[in-house]
């Protein structure tokens, strides 16, 4: 049996703001100035990842090269919660930089 790819619904939740964010060498994590602004603050994130492999961690550990949740070009993630919004960071997996790109919903 054929793997189905699984699309996100949007519009369940009000999308505010978006961003791209380059990921090299050292960990990075969301811009918080984009996702808690003085009108909104996002509940969660939906991410895609573009270019290059990274990895994750959103237990406020930062991720390394070989250590944390493996995301690849085309994937998906669904980021949930605050705390997690504030905590994920992404490091790239391989030679190449990665974008993580980002549209934050409330």
């Amino acid at each position: 049996m054929a793997t189905k790819k699984i699309n996100m619904i949007a519009g369940l939740y009000n999308a505010f703001a978006f961003e791209t964010i380059t990921v090299g060498t050292t960990a990075v994590g969301f811009t918080t100035a984009t996702y808690k602004t003085d009108t909104h603050t996002a509940q969660r994130a939906v991410v895609t990842i573009e270019d290059a492999g990274v990895r994750y961690r959103y237990d406020g550990t930062n991720p390394t090269s070989s250590v944390g949740h493996q995301l690849n070009p085309g994937d998906t993630l669904l980021v949930v919660g605050r705390g997690n919004l504030d905590n994920i960071k992404f490091i790239r997996s391989g030679t190449s930089d990665g974008k993580v790109v980002a549209t934050y919903e409330d």
